[in-house]
């Protein structure tokens, strides 16, 4: 298991989508260890160790994200693999039910939930897949990625509608 600060060095040159500030940036007792790409969202640590998240705008208050230093790490990098892998379906109003069949075929990663990029945004896995679920009002957004689309066959028997993407319709 790396060290608490080796966990950092592992993740920080693997971000793509989200970024590590090029200069360190400090907001009261707040050290902003990752800005959205976009900077919309702000990821920290407080002066007593606690893991926050905000939105980046100026009344935004940090909250609590309840992960520690490997949590916190894990699940930016696995927030980048989803993104960068060849195999993807995505969905932006899956119901519960629908929702609740892809739990209950994966475990959750060992992260809290966050706030962006939507409400309860947790990661899953199932092999080698990871899977985003993210509520947005009354329905879920979700992502699931694999390297292959055959490790996510397992999806197939659902016969969910991907509404956003799908890379088996992808032209070459």
């Amino acid at each position: 298991m790396p060290r608490q600060r080796d966990a950092a060095a592992l993740v920080e040159p693997l971000l793509r989508f989200n970024h590590v500030p090029a200069e360190p940036w400090t907001e009261g007792e707040v050290d902003v260890l990752v800005v959205e790409n976009q900077g919309v969202w702000l990821w920290g640590r407080t002066d007593a160790g606690e893991f926050v998240e905000r939105a980046n705008e100026p009344e935004a208050e940090w909250q609590s994200i309840a992960e520690d230093e490997e949590g916190f790490w894990l699940h930016h990098a696995a927030f980048e693999a989803l993104w960068s892998m060849a195999a993807s379906r995505s969905a932006l109003q899956l119901d519960q039910a629908s929702v609740s069949r892809i739990e209950d075929a994966c475990t959750p990663l060992p992260c809290a939930e966050w706030s962006w990029p939507g409400t309860r945004h947790r990661v899953w896995h199932r092999s080698d897949a990871l899977a985003m679920i993210c509520q947005d009002g009354d329905g879920f957004w979700v992502l699931v990625a694999a390297r292959t689309e055959e490790e996510l066959s397992w999806l197939d028997p659902f016969a969910l509608e991907w509404d956003e993407s799908d890379s088996r319709t992808r032209c070459p």
